[in-house]
């Protein structure tokens, strides 16, 4: 199995965990227009404790302040796709979080001769 590297787009869309859109936390309808745009993975993870343009601190260590804790999407594919979704999160989240766009390489599995040919098979 050979692999090589490709060019792709990153995106990383950071969100309060508390925040809402149409009744909805605001980070399953990022992972919605993510799926519905066609990328072709996310990973949700929520982190432990930030600030933000706020300046509030938001921690897990503080019973009292343990709202509103950060969640991080990251979404990696084609630049054109990743571009397309990351212009309609942006638009829909508005002051409620932040998207970033990161050239990246991604390592893909090549296909042999003969491991195409059974895939068509």
């Amino acid at each position: 199995m050979q692999r090589t590297l490709l060019p792709a787009m990153k995106l990383t869309i950071s969100v309060g965990g508390d925040e809402r859109r149409a009744h909805h936390p605001l980070y399953q309808e990022v992972l919605r227009v993510l799926h519905d745009e066609g990328i072709s993975g996310a990973t949700l993870t929520k982190g432990v404790m930030s600030f933000g343009v706020r300046r509030s601190i938001h921690s897990m260590m503080n019973e009292i302040t343990m709202e509103n804790l950060p969640i991080i999407i990251e979404a990696v594919d084609e630049r054109t796709k990743v571009e397309r979704a990351a212009a309609l999160i942006a638009e829909m989240l508005g002051e409620h979080g932040l998207v970033e766009l990161q050239p990246t390489m991604v390592a893909s599995r090549l296909r042999t001769g003969e491991e195409r040919n059974n895939a068509n098979a």
